[in-house]
């Protein structure tokens, strides 16, 4: 049986195969996914708001400092930012009907962790984002494929 590990809410991890790396019950949160493919190497940063404050203790809270974490731990277990590719999960709209700026948080999120990655010149080769239905993600570092399970929806790979 293979280690697997859950990357909780405002949570960070890298991982080497044959361990497996997971977030579940994605919604407005995203799951910022790296992988580099000559290593081996995977990691996830689980992120709930797009933009950090100005004093910021939980780096990996947000899309934009969580992100940059990310790539110095992969680069950290020997990764090389060349090699490096990013897939994006979640982002949904789970809030449809209300009508506060947090609404669409999601749509946030996912923006600004674009943002960020073509910043550091990271490709994004996939993505499963937006729409309105919560997600969880499996990363498997033996060949970079990421599971990716929808509530009410046929789960595929990424």
């Amino acid at each position: 049986m293979r280690e697997h590990r859950i990357v909780g809410i405002a949570q960070l991890a890298t991982c080497r195969a044959p361990e497996w790396l997971s977030c579940l019950g994605l919604g407005s949160c995203v799951a910022v996914i790296m992988y580099d493919p000559l290593l081996k190497i995977g990691g996830i940063v689980h992120v709930l708001l797009p933009k950090a404050p100005n004093k910021c203790d939980c780096e990996e809270k947000y899309a934009d400092t969580g992100t940059k974490k990310l790539v110095r731990e992969m680069l950290a277990r020997g990764a090389t930012k060349e090699r490096l590719v990013a897939k994006l999960v979640g982002g949904a709209q789970m809030f449809t009907t209300l009508s506060l700026s947090v609404s669409n948080i999601g749509n946030h999120n996912v923006v600004e962790a674009r943002r960020v990655l073509q910043e550091l010149g990271i490709k994004i080769v996939s993505e499963d984002v937006e729409g309105n239905r919560g997600r969880s993600a499996y990363l498997n570092p033996e060949n970079g494929r990421v599971t990716v399970e929808t509530a009410f929806a046929a789960t595929r790979t990424i």
